[in-house]
């Protein structure tokens, strides 16, 4: 999903301005939010790429964004900065879609400043996605290789020479990375042991090949030889691109590579955020950001172990009923994940039936969305397998936004390294999360809605996306799309099962200081997962404090929501209409959507028109 970075220098004008006259002459705070927003966007390389943002005259194709150790004073001034410039504006005297842009801006930039106060927080945004400067996921030096593989665009030869001078400037970007390192370090601040041995052996299989052989020019090869250009200067880029990895990355990757070693070989262990300087503080402040909600870790704890218990029960009945009846329901899904019956085999044609089930899973779909949905995302969605240098480490599948420019679709990765995570009982609920109507719906719409900001239409609240995608998931089931795939079904409940199970594990590793195998041996207990998979999901939790809690905090206030506009509507209620209600208005803070729904309803009790959706 997008991690939108946020963040401007105020002009001295702004500065020094009146409340009274930026509120009513100056700027909106729809505008105000633009006007930021494209400030940091001409900042920051790499995130105009990912948008797909061109033809504004200005071009850094061929640059990376700067995360050198002096953005972080710079970021922690801006946002309090930003914050400042926004509470000029009376949010008591703001109506319609300019409430909705103060309330997000108010969380954004608080719940950012609160990641920061730490003073070993690393120089970039948002804060809190990547907590450590190295983690076996999503750091910098493990994803840089897939944004250039999968996001940068060589569309005419400009394409090329930029992606060759994007390869150069690698060396920096990774020194920069290694020198946020060393400043957590001396704070006593170190990636999870097993985070730091995930990222090594990423980059050791990086750089140990060939420089012609490197994942960043083979994924280059083949878009070069899609150029309409003369041999000979296709041959001199390719050249020049092996030259950059030997000579620039590759280098620059040992280094860092080396100083992981160094660290992995005192044995640091592996625990959660409360081990960290100000770590209570800090997880606090994860949680916010990530259910943008104020539920403490105890009370978010609870809800999970009744979570839990509650989805079992529907289990137990649905197992029983397939004539399951023998041990407990985390017991009968382990035995599930390797009934032969729901594999897909390990070779080519296997990957290749995997792929058109989703396909299928999609095609079943459509009939349905007119019924629910009546806005659609125009954009295509594509399924690819993740590249193969990623496997390891990867998810069991994610989901990329499409280019707002229109070069790149949606894309749906499924994982072929372990096709156990993928069966034939999961993918339908899978393929209704990651693609439709689940992220490619939400983040595909977002993009289109092009009266509203910038940044609403960009941004990703964790609680907001994940729980829609969530909710995604019970709307298949509600469509009758199990109707005669009772096993589909039962894997949509060991999905939702699953998202509660993380609100007890994340906040037990946290909050209540669990060790690993602790968490390990809760997740396994109640979903039946391999062992193999739990602990990839368990060590993803030690490095995104938080962000385990938000699929299920989302996906119960939209439920939440949905039943109280039921029930104060009647007969009036329209499932198009909600759903369209939420998705017109972009991702928002789940306060900003409850009081948008609200709103909605009181529209809609009164006779009028719905003013709190474009």
């Amino acid at each position: 999903m997008t991690r939108l970075s946020l963040a401007v220098v105020l002009s001295a004008t702004l500065a020094a301005a009146s409340p009274v006259a930026a509120f009513d002459q100056a700027e909106t705070v729809g505008s105000m939010m633009d006007r930021q927003t494209m400030d940091e966007v001409r900042r920051n390389p790499e995130l105009r790429t990912l948008l797909g943002l061109s033809g504004d005259g200005i071009d850094l194709s061929g640059q990376l964004t700067d995360v050198g150790l002096a953005r972080r004073a710079e970021l922690r001034a801006r946002m309090q900065g930003n914050l400042d410039e926004l509470k000029r504006f009376d949010p008591a005297r703001l109506t319609g879609q300019e409430r909705w842009n103060y309330g997000l801006l108010s969380w954004f930039y608080q719940t950012q400043i609160d990641l920061m106060k730490p003073d070993w927080t690393p120089a970039w945004l948002p804060a809190g996605a990547s907590t450590y400067a190295v983690d076996q996921l999503f750091s910098i030096p493990v994803s840089l290789p897939g944004f250039l593989e999968n996001q940068h665009p060589v569309r005419d030869e400009a394409g090329a020479v930029s992606y060759v001078s994007r390869l150069r400037a690698v060396e920096t970007k990774i020194d920069q990375v290694r020198a946020n390192f060393d400043m957590q370090a001396k704070q006593g601040v170190l990636p999870p042991q097993t985070a730091m041995e995930g990222a090594a052996s990423q980059i050791r299989a990086l750089i140990s090949v060939d420089p012609a052989k490197s994942p960043l020019v083979t994924s280059f090869e083949p878009k070069l030889a899609a150029l309409k250009l003369p041999d000979a200067r296709r041959d001199a880029l390719l050249a020049q691109a092996v030259q950059a990895v030997r000579d620039d990355a590759n280098p620059a990757y040992a280094r860092l590579l080396a100083r992981l070693d160094e660290e992995i070989a005192k044995q640091p262990g592996d625990r959660g955020v409360w081990a960290l300087p100000d770590g209570a503080a800090f997880y606090d402040a994860a949680l916010r950001w990530n259910t943008s909600t104020n539920l403490d870790a105890d009370r978010i704890h609870a809800l999970g172990v009744s979570e839990v218990a509650r989805i079992e029960r529907e289990m137990d009945a649905r197992l029983r009923a397939q004539g399951r009846r023998e041990g407990s329901v985390g017991e009968r899904m382990s035995a599930l994940v390797t009934d032969p019956r729901f594999q897909y085999e390990d070779t080519d044609a296997g990957h290749a039936a995997l792929i058109a089930d989703i396909r299928r899973n999609l095609a079943k779909l459509d009939p349905h969305v007119p019924e629910y949905f009546g806005r659609t995302p125009p954009q295509p969605l594509d399924v690819r397998a993740v590249p193969k240098q990623a496997e390891a480490n990867a998810p069991g599948a994610y989901y990329i936004q499409p280019a707002m420019d229109g070069s790149r679709p949606g894309i749906f990765f499924v994982n072929f390294g372990n096709l156990k995570a993928n069966t034939r009982w999961s993918l339908p609920t899978l393929t209704y999360h990651e693609g439709s109507p689940g992220h490619h719906f939400q983040i595909s719409i977002a993009q289109t809605l092009t009266d509203l900001p910038m940044l609403r239409r960009s941004l990703n609240p964790s609680a907001f996306t994940e729980g829609w995608a969530l909710y995604a998931e019970q709307l298949g089931a509600e469509m009758g799309l199990y109707r005669d795939d009772p096993w589909g079904d039962i894997g949509r409940l060991r999905a939702e099962l699953f998202r509660s199970v993380r609100l007890v594990v994340d906040t037990g590793l946290h909050r209540k200081r669990w060790t690993p195998q602790q968490a390990i041996d809760y997740m396994r207990a109640h979903t039946g997962m391999p062992e193999s998979e739990v602990r990839s999901e368990v060590y993803r939790y030690l490095v995104q404090p938080g962000q385990a809690c938000s699929y299920k905090i989302g996906h119960l206030k939209f439920v939440e929501l949905r039943d109280r506009a039921k029930r104060e509507l009647g007969d009036r209620f329209d499932i198009r209409a909600f759903h369209d209600l939420v998705l017109g208005n972009g991702a928002v803070p789940l306060a900003v959507l409850e009081a948008s729904i609200d709103d909605w309803i009181a529209t809609q009790q009164g006779g009028g028109t719905r003013a709190a959706s474009k």
